[in-house]
């Protein structure tokens, strides 16, 4: 009887395995990221109201609306994209048009942002990272990358901006990184850097800030990760460093380890490293800098 009844059941779990709708796989996942988006857009803006349904995208259609551009996104970690239009009559062309991108984890949109200002980034609007173009400017709150285009005057940057902020929900994770930049000289560039910092390739989601110090140059990198990822890359250092004749110090000092670096090809430099965080600066920089790292 056991022979008999074991292929009629393995059969019946076949059949019922293929018995699936594949649009409900992740469907209340997906949906419910895609409805917590579409609550960010405000019906009015000043004298701007909004024109239709927040239009949604998955990694699925992206190309749809970002065509050639779509594979970019999805590498950089996308989620969801919401597109809100905004105009002040109810005329086919809008005045403003909103995206707001889910990238999942901070350190992605700012990768977007880094990317897509050309590494121009500033404090646009109470503390919020972003840049401005001629026709809009583009901006990130924890892990939402969100850009306005606007086409006419029917509403104020500073607004839109405020309008959105309030209704933006903080991040699931946090973005210390910026904390970690001493304070050192005159901001430059900041840009994110997300595979094979300096053309090592077991150092990758790097933050770099360059800075002007009594006209010299200064570059501060950060990385910040897990204790297992941090052990990691130290040891793939430590290696590089035998590999290629490098010679260097090891010493600690704040409850930290720091690396003194004498490289043939960057010259000197110096690796911080702490449990979850790395430290680098490169360039004309010299002890009170490294004290500031320290701190």
């Amino acid at each position: 009887m056991l022979l008999v009844f074991l292929p009629v059941a393995a059969l019946f779990i076949y059949v019922k395995g293929q018995d699936y709708d594949p649009a409900l796989i992740n469907f209340s996942a997906s949906q419910s990221g895609m409805d917590s988006l579409s609550g960010f857009f405000p019906d009015e803006i000043d004298t701007l109201s909004r024109s239709g349904q927040v239009r949604t995208y998955t990694g699925e259609n992206l190309y749809e609306y970002v065509n050639g551009h779509a594979e970019y996104f999805i590498s950089s970690g996308f989620v969801t994209l919401a597109v809100g239009e905004y105009s002040i009559n109810s005329k086919d062309d809008p005045d403003v048009v909103i995206d707001i991108y889910d990238m999942g984890k901070s350190i992605h949109a700012f990768g977007i942002l880094s990317d897509e200002s050309g590494g121009n980034i500033t404090d646009i609007h109470a503390g919020l990272t972003g840049f401005k173009t001629p026709q809009g400017l583009g901006f990130i709150k924890g892990q939402y990358y969100i850009k306005i285009s606007s086409f006419s005057s029917a509403a104020s940057p500073e607004s839109i901006i405020e309008s959105l902020d309030s209704r933006i929900s903080a991040a699931s994770d946090p973005f210390p990184e910026f904390a970690n930049f001493p304070d050192i000289g005159q901001i430059g560039a900041t840009r994110f850097v997300k595979e094979a910092y300096r053309g090592l390739d077991f150092i990758n989601n790097v933050i770099e800030r360059e800075y002007n110090v009594n006209g010299k140059t200064v570059q501060v990198f950060v990385l910040s990760e897990n204790s297992k990822i941090i052990k990691d890359i130290i040891k793939s250092f430590l290696k590089y460093f035998n590999d290629s004749d490098i010679t260097f110090t090891e010493s600690q000092e704040n409850g930290k380890t720091v690396y003194k670096v004498s490289d043939p090809f960057e010259g000197d430099w110096v690796l911080i490293s702490s449990p979850d965080t790395l430290l680098g600066i490169f360039g004309s920089f010299n002890e009170t800098m490294i004290k500031a790292l320290l701190k």
